[in-house]
């Protein structure tokens, strides 16, 4: 068996966001990991740029670069670093530096910015004014006696005249200040001339107390791969301290890691929990010798079910580790029905061959629920999201061979155990759980017709409301709320407000096309529409970009879109890092990555923009940009998710209902078998949306499992009506004869169905716990239906003659009305059938 917690389960490989999505992984690697700095009182970011913090920066980074699941790394000293060099390194060549601040490249930069206003304009006095402001912090940090926001005497009467315009370049820059250890110098670097953090910073720097450690893991890793490189970079920082503030490693592949461990763990703790509840319902309620046989029937049947799906190559997700409990809950049925039915042929009907009884009378019923089951777990297969066919897939192979089970172990140990100590008890049928059957089933024939009626605007009004429902989107509303790394990633949003990333990656066929002055200048209209755009789902960006085109944004003056020229020499000037983090050059493509930082949001929220965004963005000539990452991931599943949800338990109970038709030949038989399912499928729906509940996205697969369910009963319920009337018994002593002799097998496999889904409930995935509560509500709702409703309306139609037809020979029906036990003789060639 392989655990798959990674875009296979939820994307398909021919989705284009999971094409789009490995494309993008191929060129600028995995998920990130954010290592964030928050800083005490009276303790600033700049001091992450000297002394023993800076060094503790470049071990960590060193020690996780050398991790071979970590893709890249850039830390808040590397954007200090690439906006120095923008400072001091030449325009004409940007490996080295230059001899003044108007020869480099910042200063090229602002001096073309100023020449593209209109002489004398108001918006050219404004970039004026902000070059005067600089020249004067420059003159502050050059100056070795005095602190970084002081003017030197001879020169402050002019730093404070509007007038001031001169050039910064003719002060010079002392090479022993301006270094990334000089607090004073970090502090220009970080801050712009309102004081304010460097909008080209702010991904490294959110605000004066917060600063990000970015790590991209390796691209396209499978979820193993993924996790071991975000405990890398967690026990990096294990080690090291921060003086004057605190570190918080998190990230998405924590929580996906969290996912895959409790997927290992967690299977077997609610399978567990499971097999002890049902072993005290057995011991308590199910009154019969070697009471606790059928739990170790249905455990063989799932060792079968899982070994069979591992061999098949079925893997297990967050859907279908669901199918262990689920798969008890069902499968045990069989095996009850199996064991109680041979204990009714001894005890009871005193049969010569209770074993030949039981399969001759059974063994066909449980075949139908069978096919039931699987026909209703067979919609699924339809299902958009991969873990969801998978689902079903594996239920439908548990449920397979955990009846072949059934039949074939408790025929095979009772057979033996009868024929060496044949079982001697009470007549059951007025016990406890046969009387209560009874007493649920005994509602007038004449309230068939309301009931049928019911059921039908139940489930019409389900129909009217399922559109109206809410899933519950937010992925990390998924998780365990109470572990360490989800109230980490709570605290990564409250603190600098991010929460997940949305990628557009840009490809042309050479580099010359990528850095032309069409494809940077559409570039720097989208970035900065997108921003604007979307301000409550976005809040920074960040690209080879970004850093030229925010040096000239300044508020008032005109937008100076950059060249592609100074994106080439910004290019040349970065750090190998953030080259790694925002170009990519393959054999092929050439591409540069805008990486957009999201803010906390749900699904359903960002699907808009992300559709818009795809819809809208169009570089020019063959450049191609295409929105990725993760936050296009989670779209892409949600619209999985809500591509077909409602229809597959149409889907399921079509199946079912087309299957009874055909196997009982009538179409009354298979309406009779689904009125209660109408009134579940409807019920849950409206229930649902009356108490305005977030329905997890996991239960597009509770309608098909209620169905199975709900089915099963009302099959085995129908079958075995039939079978009394074939004995001679009139249609209302038919009923109560099925219910109390079925009484106690009913009523005992009802409440292992509904353990077994509920105790998903108790799984600490909000994700898998909202649909363990969700659909054991709905399996009560159908199996009280079943016992309740059914009878009546079965009566009410057997009286018109509608339920035997066709199935008995009108001679065997009589109109007894008493349970008159008779052994039976032995006709095993098939004539009593």
């Amino acid at each position: 068996l392989e655990f798959a917690t990674g875009q296979d389960s939820y994307l398909n490989k021919d989705d284009q966001v999971a094409k789009d999505n490995v494309a993008y992984q191929d060129l600028f690697g995995g998920q990130i990991m954010i290592v964030l700095f928050t800083m005490d009182e009276g303790h600033t970011v700049v001091d992450l740029a000297s002394g023993e913090n800076r060094e503790a920066i470049l071990r960590a980074t060193e020690a996780i670069e050398a991790d071979p699941n970590v893709e890249s790394v850039v830390t808040p000293l590397t954007g200090l670093e690439f906006s120095d060099n923008l400072i001091q390194n030449a325009y004409a060549d940007p490996t080295q530096k230059a001899g003044l601040p108007t020869e480099s490249i910042a200063g090229t930069v602002l001096q073309r910015a100023i020449d593209a206003e209109e002489p004398g304009s108001e918006e050219q006095v404004l970039r004026y004014l902000d070059q005067d402001a600089t020249a004067c912090r420059l003159l502050g940090i050059q100056n070795p006696l005095i602190g970084a926001e002081q003017i030197p005497e001879d020169r402050r009467e002019e730093c404070e005249q509007p007038g001031f315009t001169a050039n910064p370049g003719d002060l010079g820059l002392d090479p022993e200040q301006a270094v990334l250890t000089n607090p004073a110098w970090v502090d220009f670097l970080l801050h712009d001339n309102t004081g304010e953090i460097r909008k080209s910073l702010r991904t490294f720097f959110p605000d004066d107390t917060h600063a990000q450690m970015i790590v991209r893991l390796e691209g396209n890793a499978d979820v193993e791969t993924e996790g071991a490189g975000a405990v890398a970079v967690k026990e990096v920082w294990a080690d090291e301290d921060i003086d004057g503030g605190s570190v918080l490693v998190t990230g998405a592949p924590v929580l996906l890691k969290d996912i895959n461990d409790y997927l290992k763990g967690g299977i077997l703790k609610l399978g567990g929990i499971a097999i002890a509840i049902m072993v005290l319902i057995l011991l308590v309620l199910f009154d019969v010798r070697w009471r606790l046989l059928p739990l170790a029937v249905v455990l063989v049947g799932v060792v079968w079910a899982f070994g069979l799906a591992g061999y098949l190559g079925v893997p297990l997700t967050i859907v279908t580790i669901a199918g262990l409990p689920v798969m008890l809950g069902v499968g045990i049925d069989y095996a009850i029905q199996m064991h109680a039915r041979v204990e009714e042929e001894v005890v009871i009907d005193r049969a010569a061959h209770p074993i030949q009884e039981t399969a001759r009378n059974l063994c066909p019923a449980l075949l139908v629920v069978t096919f039931d089951a699987l026909f209703a777990f067979a919609a699924l297969r339809f299902a958009k999201v991969p873990m969801i066919r998978d689902f079903a897939l594996l239920l439908c192979i548990g449920v397979a061979v955990i009846c072949l089970g059934s039949i074939i172990i408790p025929l095979a140990t009772l057979g033996i155990r009868e024929f060496r100590s044949p079982t001697t008890g009470r007549d059951f049928r007025e016990g406890a759980l046969g009387r209560l059957t009874v007493w649920l089933g005994s509602l007038s024939p004449r309230t068939a017709i309301p009931l049928m009626a019911a059921s039908l605007v139940i489930f019409v009004g389900g129909i009217v409301v399922e559109d109206k429902l809410v899933l519950q989107t937010d992925p990390v509303q998924w998780v365990n709320q109470s572990s360490q790394n989800r109230k980490d990633i709570q605290t990564l949003e409250d603190e600098v407000d991010s929460s997940s990333e949305l990628g557009t990656y840009v490809v042309a066929d050479s580099e010359e096309e990528l850095f032309s002055d069409e494809t940077i200048g559409y570039l720097h209209t989208f970035t900065d529409r997108t921003l604007e755009e979307y301000p409550d789902l976005l809040n920074r960006a960040s690209s080879i970009i970004t850093p030229i085109s925010f040096l000239t944004d300044i508020e008032g003056a005109s937008d100076v879109v950059p060249t592609g020229e100074e994106i080439t020499k910004a290019y040349e000037a970065a750090p190998e890092a953030v080259r790694t983090f925002t170009v990519a050059d393959t054999e092929d493509d050439h591409a540069l990555n805008i990486l957009f930082t999201t803010r906390p949001s749900s699904l359903d929220e960002r699907a808009e923009m992300v559709n818009e965004i795809r819809d809208t963005v169009d570089p020019p000539g063959d450049v191609r940009a295409t929105p990725s990452g993760l936050a296009v991931v989670g779209v892409g599943l949600l619209e999985n998710l809500e591509a077909n949800r409602v229809l597959l338990t149409y889907l399921s109970v079509l199946f079912v209902f087309l299957f009874l038709t055909i196997r009982l030949r009538s179409l009354v038989r298979s309406l009779l078998s689904l009125v209660p399912v109408l009134i579940a499928v409807g019920a849950a729906s409206l229930v649902a949306f009356g108490l305005d509940l977030k329905l997890s996205p996991m239960t597009a697969v509770g309608g098909p499992l209620v169905i199975a369910v709900c089915t099963e009963f009302t099959s085995l319920i129908l079958l075995r009506f039939l079978e009394e009337r074939a004995r001679g018994l009139a249609p209302q002593a038919a009923a109560d004869v099925t219910a109390s002799r079925t009484g106690r097998a009913f009523i005992v496999s009802a409440m292992t169905a509904v353990v077994g889904v509920a105790v998903i409930a108790t799984s600490s995935l909000p994700l898998l716990r909202d649909f363990g509560i969700i659909v054991a509500m709905n399996v009560v709702v159908a199996l009280l239906s079943a016992l309740v409703i059914l009878p009546p309306v079965m009566v009410w139609a057997e009286e018109r003659g509608w339920v035997s037809r066709g199935m008995i020979d009108p001679a065997q029906l009589g109109d007894r009305t008493h349970d008159e036990a008779e052994p039976d003789t032995p006709d095993l060639g098939g004539a009593h059938t």
